[in-house]
């Protein structure tokens, strides 16, 4: 069980968030929602234990253990993706060398009846007790499961990190985390450098696991499959539903329909309260009447609307020629790299309206087919584009 107890963050005279109080339970899954700009990363981040608050803590139990995945990562470039996977289990390693050192203090000395020797006994016992109590499992093949459910090919394995781009490489790092089997998973937008297939298998990963999971994302399918806990971090302050991101999103709506009604009857509260008070400020048997109504005003609380994320893309295209019917005709369309075959004979018709994904795993060739149909790069059969059709990205 993780606490939060009055957390609260300021920075250059504004405040983020105050007075922030909530309970992470065992097996919960939650997802922190919010605008951009809200605090929920802030907030992640001191959970995690890599910021500190203004003010409140965070506590949680004794050898609790909480792995932290960031939207940004930096990572050496001295191992192999398989040898930079393994060191998750590195905690292990470490524990297992204790054993071995206590083990052989007991077995070099002679003094059995002193308390430093009884100690000793003590120290390894627990330890080995802490060691066999982590599931036995093949190392090598969680590795190798979880790389591959990643997205991984097995040629990769023995490449240099330094070979692969930075969703890559966050995708390594998310391999670690998994394979440590913490306490309490926390995930700041896991799913943007992932394909649909990795999507797929990290989400049916999520959903077995016995542990804990805290997560900022996006991807609402994602949130609304995973999670059954929902956080949302709005104007300083924090709305905690026990319920599915679907399900939140009808009380949020709710709850601000009440808080607008609230607000609009307090507004007349005032307006006639206001009016009194210029009506009769100076009449002398009105006066404690007046003088009571000024201190109500003064001590009001003023009801607060919640802000809504109205934030959205904005694309205005200039007027484009009405195109052929077939503006993109593939017949046997290949590409390929030496000996490495990234399609072949492909063949495809787009009609002149419609709206076309292409969809698969990263490194299937996607970007290349955009490539060919763009005249970017050679490829072999034919790319027929329609009469007026302006081929720019």
């Amino acid at each position: 069980m993780v606490s939060v107890d009055g957390l609260a963050v300021e920075f250059g005279g504004t405040t983020l968030f105050s007075d922030v109080s909530f309970v992470i339970n065992p097996k919960d899954r939650i997802a922190l929602m919010g605008k951009n700009g809200a605090g929920k990363s802030t907030l992640l981040k001191i959970l995690a234990g890599v910021r500190n608050p203004t003010r409140g803590k965070v506590s949680a139990p004794k050898d609790f253990s909480i792995a932290y995945l960031p939207q940004h990562i930096k990572t050496e470039d001295s191992l192999t993706v398989f040898e930079e996977t393994a060191r998750a289990f590195t905690n292990l390693h470490e524990l297992e060398s204790s054993i071995a050192h206590l083990n052989e203090q007991l077995t070099i000395r002679t003094d059995y009846d002193s308390d430093s020797y009884m100690q000793l006994i003590v120290e390894v016992s627990a330890l080995n007790e802490k060691f066999y109590s982590i599931e036995e499992t093949n190392i090598d093949e969680h590795i190798e499961k979880t790389l591959f459910g990643l997205g991984f090919e097995r040629d990769d394995f023995n490449r240099n990190t330094s070979e692969f781009s930075g969703g890559w490489r966050m995708r390594i790092e998310l391999a670690k985390i998994l394979l440590q089997n913490p306490d309490v998973i926390l995930l700041d937008e896991p799913t943007n450098h992932l394909d649909i297939d990795s999507v797929q298998w990290f989400e049916d990963f999520l959903i077995q696991t016995t542990k804990t999971i805290v997560l900022i994302s996006h991807d609402r399918a994602f949130v609304d499959n995973v999670t059954t806990r929902t956080i949302e971090v709005t104007m300083g302050r924090i709305y905690d539903y026990k319920t599915t991101y679907s399900h939140y999103l009808e009380l949020r709506k709710e709850r601000r329909e009440q808080q607008q009604k609230q607000a609009e009857e307090q507004q007349k509260m005032i307006a006639a309260t206001q009016e009194f008070i210029e009506r009769f400020k100076g009449t002398y048997s009105k006066t404690l009447q007046v003088q009571s109504r000024v201190k109500m005003l003064e001590k009001l609380q003023m009801i607060e609307v919640d802000e809504q994320d109205s934030s959205a893309l904005r694309l205005k295209f200039p007027p484009a020629p009405r195109s052929g019917t077939y503006p993109v005709v593939a017949d046997s369309v290949g590409k390929r790299y030496d000996e490495k075959i990234v399609f072949s004979n492909a063949g495809f018709t787009i009609e002149r309206g419609q709206k076309v994904a292409f969809v698969g795993r990263n490194g299937e060739g996607k970007s290349t087919m955009v490539k060919c149909i763009m005249g970017e790069i050679e490829h072999e059969g034919n790319l027929t584009l329609g009469h007026n059709v302006n081929d720019r990205v």
